[in-house]
Order: structure tokens, then C-alpha cells, then sequence
């Protein structure tokens, strides 16, 4: 592993292990998976079908407890959830009897914020989102996209470190998913966030990721490692795309292969 200095590790994970107990047998869906996440990464996470992608972020999160393994964050165990580190899942978890501004401004308000300061919190990242004109409206009123906007900017309002998102845009149309990969990638770069990001679509990841790691089938390990700038190049275009040249193709391919094997 390269060297890097400590204060810019936000997340490091050593030798972790998680076995599930279920009535038949023990279930290994992690084994041995080491990796650090430094400030400003947008590592995404790719693999076959169970795994134990979202195991891992579930682990991070503080959701799960590894069988064996430490997973720390900037030198303290990661024992609970915390606001510290922000979860965006594949289905919105807004709280419907709420408005749009509401639900952004739930985090902040926990926090024992005062009224100014939530509103100027919420006001600001409901604009990130471009939804500044739907604050009143009730969430149920939205469409899938604008609902997951929302589920982002309720994130971004606690401010946390790390920003964890499992499948965030799997369940959206091509467009409205495309249109919210630009999106991210725009408040990942202005904001200087962290994210991790775990996604089945070998695009999607290619064309955000400056770090994709790939996973083995179960019991997940970290195959290989790529090291990438396309999103930059992204950002750099008029419509915010990769341009597909021989070496995304080739980088893809690889990961093709690796993920297809059996």
C-alpha cells in the first residue's frame, strides 16, 4: 500500500472479516479486505452480485460489527452510526409527513443548531441540488430523481466526512441517472467531499471514481485496484461525459473479465 500521510486517512479498515450465522451454516461474506480512504477520494466499489459490497459499507457506517478486523475513523473504532459519516441508499429514506426544506434541515436541527443557521444550511444545500424552488413541496409529491436529490442534500447538511452511498442511482431512468452522476461529481469537486460509493454499473464507476476497487464473488476480497482521472476529463466536457477512448475500454474489459469469473 502507498504511503500516505496519516491526517489524510479518514477511514482505515485492516484485515476485516464478517460472517453471518445463519441455521444451516456460517456464511462468509467478507474475508481479510484491508483499505484506507483518504481525503477528497471518490472510490467507488464494484463486483458481482453478493459480495458483500454493501457489507463493507454497512461496516463503515457503523451498522455492522466485523467478525474480525479493525475499522477505524481518523484513529477512533468505528463502534455505531454517526453523522460523521452520511449513508445515501438506492431508495430514498425521506420522512414523508415533512416537507422537502424539513427533511434537509432534520440533521441540522438535531445538532441544536440555532433558526439561522438551519435555514442558511438548508438554504444552501438545496440549491447544491437545484431544488431551492421545491422546498415546501411534500417529498411524496416528487419523482424518484428529485426524491434521491433530497436524500443527498439532507446528507450534505450534516456535513460529514465521509458521504457512503449504496446504489444510490440503480433504481432511476438513464437519463435522470446520468444527469445525477453530473451532479454529484459538481458538489464533489466544489464541496472537496469523500465519498465511497458502491454501484453495479462498471460505467458509472469508471466515469466518477478516482479510485475503483473491484471485489471477488463471496467471500469478497479486493481483486485489483485502478487509479483513475476520467471524472476529471468529465467535468472538463460540455455535457459533463467521458469520452470513451482504448484505454477506458481496455480498463473496462478488465473489469469485465474479473467480475465474470467464476
Amino acid at each position: 500500500m502507498e504511503n500516505v500521510r496519516k491526517d489524510n486517512i479518514i477511514i482505515d479498515i485492516q484485515n476485516v472479516s464478517l460472517t453471518y450465522e445463519t441455521k444451516k451454516k456460517p456464511i462468509i461474506a467478507i474475508k481479510d479486505i484491508s483499505l484506507q480512504i483518504k481525503k477528497g477520494d471518490f472510490l467507488c466499489v464494484l463486483g458481482p452480485s453478493g459480495c458483500g459490497k454493501s457489507t463493507l459499507l454497512r461496516i463503515i457506517a457503523g451498522y455492522l460489527k466485523p467478525t474480525s478486523g479493525t475499522c477505524h475513523m481518523q484513529g477512533e473504532p468505528i463502534t455505531g452510526p454517526d453523522w460523521h459519516r452520511g449513508v445515501v441508499f438506492q431508495s430514498p429514506t425521506l420522512y414523508p409527513w415533512m416537507s422537502v426544506r424539513k427533511n434537509v434541515e432534520f440533521g441540522p436541527r438535531m445538532k441544536n443548531l440555532s433558526e439561522e443557521d438551519i435555514e442558511r444550511i438548508g438554504r444552501h444545500y438545496l440549491e447544491q441540488v437545484d431544488l431551492i424552488d421545491f422546498s415546501d413541496k411534500a417529498t411524496f409529491e416528487l419523482s424518484g430523481g428529485m426524491k434521491q436529490r433530497v436524500a443527498l442534500a439532507r446528507v450534505l447538511a450534516n456535513e460529514p466526512e465521509v458521504i457512503l452511498m449504496d446504489e444510490p442511482f440503480g433504481a432511476l431512468d438513464a437519463l435522470t441517472r446520468v444527469n445525477m452522476q453530473k451532479l454529484i461529481r459538481d458538489i464533489w469537486m466544489e464541496n472537496k467531499n469523500t465519498i465511497f460509493m458502491i454501484t453495479h454499473d462498471i460505467d458509472e464507476a469508471l466515469s466518477l471514481g478516482t479510485r475503483v476497487l473491484v471485489m471477488s464473488k463471496s467471500p469478497g476480497k479486493i481483486l485489483k485496484e485502478f487509479k483513475l482521472d476520467f471524472t476529471y476529463k468529465a467535468k472538463e466536457s460540455k455535457y459533463g461525459r467521458v469520452k470513451i477512448d482504448e484505454k477506458y475500454m481496455d480498463i473496462k474489459e478488465e473489469i469485465l473479465d474479473m467480475i465474470s469469473q467464476r
